[in-house]
């Protein structure tokens, strides 16, 4: 299993996301107190026009491609384990500044910092994942980069979304390896 691959139950996703939340949540209380970071949808994220916030949406998991072909493993006699689901989460950051950025762009200062946060600590850990990935975790380390989209494929994600776009960028976080549930834990497997 590669440095950056997180073993985890199927908790991981809600894991990853919160993670996030909460390290722009932290970070934003510092340089600009009072933002709120919110993980809504983009047609419900802004529900007053008067403060700051930035909304991180996860809008899309995937396949990791390197995992996609790992072999399946031994499992006791006579029988073979899956490999685990090795995934890929795309997040929408947006901004939305005080006062609709009237008079000031404060959506440009939240988003720069957001992304400033993020490039800073592209990693983040098991003490941040937490609890969801506690049990048969080999390595838990998921990186969070920035992935350039272009103003067609942005066009196309707004319009998906069904509302005006925001300013806003897109993060891939890599690599969640979902496992088997364990025996007797009544879900998945």
């Amino acid at each position: 299993m590669g440095p950056d691959a997180t073993m985890s139950d199927s908790l991981a996703i809600a894991a990853v996301t919160s993670a996030l939340r909460q390290r722009l949540q932290r970070a934003l209380d510092a340089s600009l107190p009072g933002t709120r970071v919110t993980i809504r949808p983009p047609d419900k994220a802004r529900d007053s026009q008067a403060g700051n916030q930035v909304n991180l949406f996860l809008f899309q998991t995937s396949p990791n491609a390197s995992w996609r072909n790992v072999a399946t493993e031994p499992a006791g006699p006579g029988g073979l384990r899956q490999p685990p689901l090795a995934l890929n989460l795309l997040y929408l950051m947006s901004a939305h500044g005080r006062d609709d950025d009237d008079p000031e762009p404060f959506s440009h200062r939240l988003l720069g910092e957001a992304m400033r946060v993020l490039h800073e600590q592209p990693v983040l850990d098991l003490a941040e994942l937490g609890p969801a990935l506690a049990g048969g975790v080999e390595r838990v380390r998921v990186r969070v980069t920035l992935q350039p989209l272009s103003l067609e494929e942005m066009t196309k994600l707004w319009t998906i979304f069904q509302t005006p776009y925001r300013l806003s960028v897109v993060y891939e976080a890599t690599v969640v390896l979902i496992d088997r549930a364990p025996e007797g834990t009544g879900h998945g497997g």
